[in-house]
């Protein structure tokens, strides 16, 4: 009877598809996240090689993006890297077997491999600066000389930087930073004391939040279905 009950429950399981969250480097032993999911299900790691995909069972389907969804996602990811180094992966990640997910590991496990050193032990952090509606707009070299200054200052104690989209007119400065989690604090003290130099402007500091800036791992062909 025991014996029934496990086939079945074995079954069911293989029935189902695998939706990926993130990949983090082998655990010599499953380990469990708890029900942070899709539908509450459980979140667990699989092995592939020495890489261990972040997974939950799911039913099969295509995952358009939706926001709700797309913060189940992200929760689980930042649960994850509060104790493991993440390679992101992009919103959407299901594949209808194991088996289709370990060939997806297979193409992409170069590419992964290079990855783990760039997000080992570092977090990416945001920083916005906006100028405010009632200051008037500053001169081309006083906006090159403010967004020079947060650029080198947190490059000192950072690993790596990208620029982003100015996408408004008052934004003279928006970037991410690759930071090692032990400077994480050291990073902060500088953007205050930035925040604080720039006191007439608006700092925006968001994160810790894996590096999704800094890794761009895509397989299957098409950016729906790749690592990033």
């Amino acid at each position: 009877m025991v014996r029934r009950i496990l086939k079945a429950e074995k079954t069911v399981t293989e029935t189902l598809g695998k939706y990926v969250y993130c990949v983090i480097p082998y655990l010599k032993e499953r380990e469990s996240f708890g029900n942070l999911g899709f539908d509450a299900s459980e979140v667990y790691t699989l092995d592939y090689r020495d890489l261990s995909p972040v997974v939950s069972d799911v039913t099969y389907r295509d995952y358009a993006v939706d926001e709700p969804e797309v913060e189940v996602h992200r929760n689980v990811v930042e649960q994850v890297m509060q104790g493991h180094s993440v390679i992101p992966v992009a919103y959407g990640m299901a594949f209808k077997s194991r088996k289709l997910l370990q060939i997806a590991m297979s193409a992409g496990y170069q590419a992964m491999q290079k990855a783990l050193p760039v997000v080992d032990g570092k977090v990416e952090l945001g920083i916005k600066v906006f100028l405010p509606k009632d200051l008037d707009p500053m001169g081309p070299t006083k906006l090159e000389e403010c967004s020079s200054d947060f650029l080198h200052s947190l490059l000192a104690v950072s690993s790596d930087n990208k620029k982003l989209k100015l996408f408004s007119d008052r934004l003279i400065f928006n970037s991410s930073f690759l930071v090692e989690k032990s400077r994480m604090d050291e990073f902060s003290d500088q953007v205050g004391r930035l925040t604080e130099k720039y006191n007439n402007l608006r700092v925006q500091y968001s994160g810790p939040w894996p590096a999704y800036n800094f890794v761009d791992i895509h397989i299957l062909g098409g950016k729906r279905r790749g690592f990033r």
